[in-house]
């Protein structure tokens, strides 16, 4: 049952999806080279004209399509391969290539469908020395490189030249069949195509030495050229395949051993080949399980420098925390402080208005005061003028000398009380000049105090919106950092996923190792029963081989003996001479001498 597999590629800025085919899920190896070789064809077909005709595909990797993961990985293992499974090659850059980005169109067949070949088999065959010559140009079809028509022959190399031929049979690009239950003409028909390497419909000498030898017959060189005498009847060094059917039937046993060793050997040729493959598949899977535990290894370093990143993360949030809490803690303070400063500015503008309004109240003192010894000085003025005039009546009128002296006692008193009054007035309006001169120092010190408190009030408040922008510095700084903790923590959860991944595809590829490895012992065990078995087969088949080539050489030693003496009688009665051919030479494929045609 065919198996098919999808694979897109880049051409010349055009992306092609081809569907190729295969006999069988096909190894690493061979898909990349059956994809090469697809899309070498598909560039000799669509090539533009000013690209040069050496232009070759050159395919640098291969990526599939995961549906489970939804994204592109690198193929490295045969098991992420299934039956239509979408595939991407990669080219190396060249002046004709570069990838460009494009949608995948719909799958489609190639333009030329190409034989998915040599199997291993085939090209192992083809180094053992018995390869007919369409066999060689089997493999050297489907091993040659696809050369654009417009490279001359010469350009090409040889492929068929190249080949040796080992094989006992032709092959048509895989090794060869032959059933158990043949019959005697198939035999010999098989084994004669087998013999002849060449492909010229007869079998020469150094052919029928080859034969004997790769098929591992213990004859000695005299008795292989002694039979390839026999065979050839007409004796013109080659062996037609009437020749080669008398001979068969003259050495049944022969031709039975000759069958199935001829079969063995291809069995045995399978069985290296397969072992080969399974070997080349153990090593990929051996060295895809190198590159999952690389991988693994690799995945599993990310994930713990992301744990430490994380970690240095959380660090450096939790210090950014502390530091937009300090910064906050002193915003407080400083808003407190703020407050304190208004509260004071506003206790010592109350203060000034209190010492400007005892300044108003001693300012009205004074004013009472001045006008207090004002007055006071009138009315001393007037007692002046008084005692002026009572010592004007006192000079004026003798008579009235007493009452003047006893008025001008009592102005003297008068004025000494004025004086008296004027002189603590003079006190009172010291006093007040005093008072209003502290009033005035105060007013002036509770104004200074204002303006200090204004310009402290001024520095806490520069002060707060320094820490305020700080705050909001620290508040900004914070979410940057949770924002990358919170980043950190995610590229860790995908760091995590990815090394589990890759954990699963290491001990996938552990498994599948083991798997092989346990197919390639099984494939070797089976491989030794059969060359033991073949061996008991030929220790068996010696005997009988000798006994019939000694049996078959009695009977001509025989047959002679009795044409001689037939050519005798003849002579002796004059007579025609009687035939050579013995009564006793039997044409059938009857069993001989006990000797069954069947295989031992």
């Amino acid at each position: 049952m065919a198996y098919s597999i999808l694979c897109a590629a880049d051409m010349f800025g055009v992306k092609h999806n081809l569907e190729i085919q295969f006999p069988r899920a096909p190894t690493i190896a061979e898909l990349e080279s059956h994809i090469q070789s697809t899309y070498n064809s598909e560039m000799a077909a669509h090539r533009p004209t000013d690209v040069p005709a050496t232009a070759a595909f050159n395919m640098s990797r291969l990526q599939v399509y995961d549906e489970a993961l939804m994204k592109w990985a690198d193929l490295v293992s045969i098991s992420q391969l299934k039956e239509g499974i979408q595939l991407y090659a990669f080219q190396r850059e060249a002046p004709w290539h570069h990838e460009v980005q494009k949608a995948i169109p719909p799958p489609m067949r190639p333009a030329a469908i190409l034989p998915v070949g040599p199997s291993p088999a085939a090209v192992a065959a083809a180094a053992s020395g018995m390869v007919s010559q369409p066999a060689v140009a089997a493999v050297a079809a489907s091993v040659a490189p696809i050369v654009p028509s417009a490279v001359p022959p010469s350009a090409v190399v040889p492929v068929a030249s190249q080949v040796a031929t080992v094989g006992p049979a032709a092959m048509t690009g895989d090794y060869k069949v032959l059933p158990d239950n043949a019959t005697h003409d198939e035999k010999t028909r098989a084994v004669f195509e087998e013999l002849d390497v060449n492909n010229n419909k007869v079998i020469e000498a150094e052919e029928f030495k080859r034969g004997f030898r790769v098929l591992n017959f213990d004859l000695s060189a005299a008795t292989v050229i002694d039979l390839f005498a026999k065979a050839d009847a007409n004796r013109d060094g080659v062996i037609s395949f009437q020749e080669f059917t008398r001979f068969t039937e003259m050495y049944p046993t022969m031709l039975d051993s000759l069958y199935f060793r001829a079969r063995d050997h291809w069995e045995d040729f399978r069985q290296k080949q397969e072992i080969k493959a399974a070997r080349e598949e153990l090593e990929a899977r051996k060295e895809a399980e190198k590159q999952s535990h690389i991988s693994h290894m690799e995945a599993q370093s990310a994930t713990n420098n992301q744990e430490k990143r994380l970690a240095a993360a959380e660090q450096a949030l939790a210090e950014i925390v502390e530091a937009e809490r300090e910064a906050k803690n002193r915003l407080l303070d400083g808003q407190r402080d703020t407050e304190a400063a208004l509260r004071e500015r506003a206790q010592r503008a109350q203060d000034l208005d209190l010492a400007k309004e005892r300044e108003r109240q001693r300012t009205l003192a004074h004013t009472e005061t001045q006008k207090d010894t004002d007055r006071t000085e009138q009315a001393l003025s007037f007692q002046e003028a008084e005692q002026a005039a009572a010592q004007d009546k006192e000079r004026q009128c003798a008579q009235v000398m007493l009452e003047a002296q006893r008025e001008t006692e009592r102005c003297r008193r008068a004025e000494g009380e004025a004086n008296a009054d004027m002189q603590a007035a003079r006190d009172r309006e010291q006093h007040a000049n005093l008072s209003l001169l502290e009033e005035k120092r105060q007013t002036e010190l509770a104004n200074d105090r204002l303006s200090q408190a204004d310009l402290e009030l001024q520095q806490r408040a520069g002060r707060e919106n320094d820490l305020d922008m700080r705050s909001r510095e620290s508040a900004a700084a914070t979410e940057r950092e949770r924002l990358r903790r919170d980043e950190e923590d995610r590229s860790l959860q995908l760091s995590r996923d990815h090394e589990q991944q890759a954990h699963m595809q290491s001990l996938d590829s552990q498994r599948a190792v083991e798997d092989q490895d346990k197919k390639v012992v099984s494939m070797e065990g089976e491989k030794q029963a059969a060359l033991q078995r073949r061996k008991q087969i030929e220790d068996q088949e010696k005997p009988l081989l000798e006994q019939e080539i000694r049996l078959r050489e009695q009977r001509e030693s025989l047959e002679e003996k009795e044409a001689k003496l037939r050519n005798d009688a003849t002579a002796f009665h004059g007579t025609r001479a009687i035939p050579t051919t013995s009564p006793y030479r039997i044409h059938d494929k009857s069993p001989r001498n006990g000797v069954s045609p069947g295989r031992f």
